[in-house]
């Protein structure tokens, strides 16, 4: 598997909440965390969503998780208790990742060698969208979206 290059604009506004990392923790901890969070506001204020989870990752060790708002929605009740964070992505590297969330880290590891090989660095921001959820995790998808620098 090779990253894929992109050019075309790529352009999310999440709901949700955001947190400065705390090296001490793992970040799929804190992921829950925000999560644990985000999906009583939307369940208890029933605001339409795609229903897909996203994390964004961003300079300052800052991480964002939330979902997309169906059009509209922003303007419902409840969704003012979320944070807004708007993620553009312009020359941007795509992977996807099929298995377990804790082998995340591996397959990003090796994506970044690949485009390293390729003369090509990673910057910021990254976006993980989780597929949805099924029981059996070699079955969970996982695609990942990184700004590349320079």
């Amino acid at each position: 598997m090779q990253p894929e290059i992109r050019t075309v604009p790529l352009e999310y506004t999440i709901y949700g909440y955001g947190l400065k990392h705390d090296p001490a923790q793992e970040y799929g901890l804190e992921i829950l965390e925000l999560l644990g969070r985000v999906w009583p506001v939307f369940k208890t204020h029933a605001l339409p969503n795609d229903g897909i989870n996203r994390v964004v990752y961003d300079e300052g060790c800052t991480v964002f998780a939330g979902v997309v708002l169906d059009p509209g929605a922003e303007i419902m009740p409840g969704a003012a208790s979320l944070e807004r964070k708007t993620t553009r992505l312009t020359r941007y590297a795509v992977w996807k990742h099929v298995g377990p969330y804790s082998l995340i880290p591996e397959t990003g590891a090796a994506m970044t060698r690949a485009l390293e090989a390729q003369g090509l660095r990673t910057g910021w921001p990254m976006v993980e969208v989780y597929g949805h959820w099924t029981d059996e995790e070699s079955k969970l998808e996982t695609e990942t979206f990184v700004e590349l620098a320079g």
